[in-house]
């Protein structure tokens, strides 16, 4: 299927909003990331290190200088794609940029900063304009939506390998520790049990759901619950945001229509996989 213009659009502007709000947060809370939080220096083998761990080979000094400028001009950059789309060079730029603040900072990282930044990296080749959808952009539209799908299905199938996820004692175990939480659902063991094998259960069966209309926005309501109750209980609010936002590519003109109770003219009829 061709991408739709309005689906690439909304996620490019979700997946900005989420870049703004954490390269600001990181920067200002959550004990200053990009600066007194950096971590020690790792970077891969190979010149490609140099473009995605440049920031994080520099010395301190100087790296925290450049923080000062990447920081806002990832911002203004972010700010550019919600108001005027996106091009090729402009994602190139926020991806490198995000990439080299991540990679800074890499301990005080997270599942979702990863998500995002493989997320980036395909919108490089996701234009906003409509008749430049070539194979490049219909390939990375593709990839984008296969790689949600692909992060559920891995940690689905990996929860599957142990024996808390299975007998039902997971969540009461996370629960129990202070750093996550909430505390008192380790008190009632039979909840715990029900919504650990509900959460597995949902990370298994979204990969399907999500490619029928009739079954896509219920499992979407579910896990923006599931996700904003891991960003408000278990303190990871960058990781259930991320996925709130990759939710986007999944979205399309006949999602919104029955919103708006209106059938654009650009809806595909009959369609049963958007």
């Amino acid at each position: 299927m061709k991408p739709q213009p309005w689906t690439v659009r909304l996620f490019q502007r979700a997946l900005m909003v989420w870049v703004i709000g954490f390269t600001l947060s990181a920067y200002w809370g959550w004990d200053a990331m990009y600066t007194m939080g950096r971590s020690p220096v790792y970077a891969p083998p190979g010149l490609l290190k140099y473009v995605t761990h440049g920031l994080a080979l520099l010395p301190n000094g100087i790296g925290d200088v450049l923080v000062l400028a990447l920081v806002p001009l990832l911002v203004l950059l972010c700010v550019f794609v919600l108001f005027r789309g996106s091009s090729w060079w402009v994602g190139l730029l926020i991806w490198i940029i995000h990439l080299n603040l991540m990679n800074r900072a890499w301990l005080a990282g997270s599942g979702g900063q990863q998500l995002i930044a493989n997320l980036l990296f395909w919108n490089i080749f996701l234009p906003s304009k409509e008749d430049s959808f070539g194979v490049a952009a219909t390939s990375a539209f593709w990839i984008i939506r296969l790689q949600l799908l692909l992060a559920y299905l891995a940690t689905g199938l990996h929860k599957l390998t142990g024996i808390h996820w299975l007998d039902g004692t997971a969540v009461g175990i996370a629960a129990s520790d202070p750093a996550f939480g909430p505390l008192w659902i380790a008190d009632h063991p039979t909840l715990a049990m029900v919504a650990t094998w509900c959460v597995l259960l949902f990370q298994l069966t979204f990969p399907i759901a999500v490619w029928f209309r009739s079954t896509r926005l219920i499992w979407m309501g579910i896990g923006v619950v599931f996700h904003l109750g891991t960003a408000i209980w278990m303190d990871i609010p960058e990781m259930g945001l991320a996925f709130i936002a990759a939710y986007a590519i999944w979205l399309d003109e006949d999602t919104f229509a029955r919103f708006k109770l209106k059938r654009p003219s650009t809806m595909e009829a009959g369609s049963m996989v958007g």
